[in-house]
């Protein structure tokens, strides 16, 4: 089974979802791909700050378009679970039924401030795995890459690829980027040792006073990067991932070996 995924590396305005929902469209009008996956909150921007208040109604309406026109998309959006109660979360549409995945872990640090308008999600009740035409796949919102369990976790209930919509602004630069060499060294690991595809779409371009990086890219359950979007402008990236390749990598490794007390031993920790 072999699916096209496009990376919609794009830039977007904060605060013009009806502007970003264009752009959306378009993409979605013209792609060559099974499904499209779009970066973290890629309706709204990201640095909304209050604006999330006056834009989660139109992000909800936004996606129900997308859904009218798209078979398979990913894309970044807030949803209101109850008067008042907003999340960072994931819209996933599939034959034009619409999920939201939210996001479990919250950056709350240095620019980022998501504790202050969202809640978290619940991975007990709100981590899944999506079938599409046979694939299986699941997502997660950029900052939880930056902890082993919620890819591992995927990959135990099933998930051949997991899809992560990213908003990633630029750091450390110098002779290299030090953020994308973080973020490749981080996707390699994922993917080598749950045995999954790693699909990361990241934002790309200015909001506010800083830049989001682009650089998106596709792992395979070898740990390889086998495509890779522009630094600091626009890309459409279209790749083909194979779950021969899942099969193949968990033949020849130790992801059969699953000692739980671990996890035992970390719960306790807390």
């Amino acid at each position: 089974m072999v699916l096209r995924v496009e990376l919609a590396q794009i830039e977007v305005k904060v605060g013009r979802v009806e502007e970003n929902l264009k752009k959306h469209l378009e993409i979605l009008e013209t792609t060559s791909a099974d499904c499209v996956v779009f970066p973290e909150l890629s309706l709204t921007g990201y640095i909304l700050k209050d604006l999330i208040y006056e834009t989660f109604k139109e992000v909800e309406e936004a996606v129900s378009r997308v859904a009218e026109t798209s078979r398979c998309a990913v894309l970044g959006g807030i949803k209101e679970i109850s008067p008042g109660i907003l999340r960072n979360s994931a819209a996933v549409i599939l034959n034009g039924q619409v999920n939201f995945v939210p996001k479990f872990y919250l950056p709350t640090y240095g620019l980022f401030e998501e504790r202050r308008y969202f809640q978290r999600g619940n991975p007990l009740r709100d981590l899944r795995v999506f079938d599409f035409n046979g694939f299986k796949f699941g997502v997660l919102i950029c900052e939880d890459a930056w902890h082993p369990e919620p890819v591992e976790a995927l990959a135990r209930l099933g998930a051949e690829a997991v899809f992560i919509p990213s908003a990633s602004p630029m750091r450390r630069l110098g002779k290299s980027l030090g953020i994308e060499d973080q973020w490749t060294s981080l996707i390699k690991a994922h993917s080598l040792m749950n045995g999954v595809w790693i699909v990361f779409s990241n934002l790309v371009g200015p909001q506010d006073e800083e830049f989001f990086w682009g650089g998106s890219m596709v792992s395979s359950p070898l740990g390889e990067i086998r495509a890779k979007g522009k630094i600091m402008e626009e890309d459409r990236v279209v790749a083909e991932i194979d779950v021969e390749d899942v099969r193949r990598s968990r033949f020849f490794s130790s992801y059969r070996d699953h000692v739980r007390e671990f996890h035992q031993l970390l719960s306790e920790l807390d």
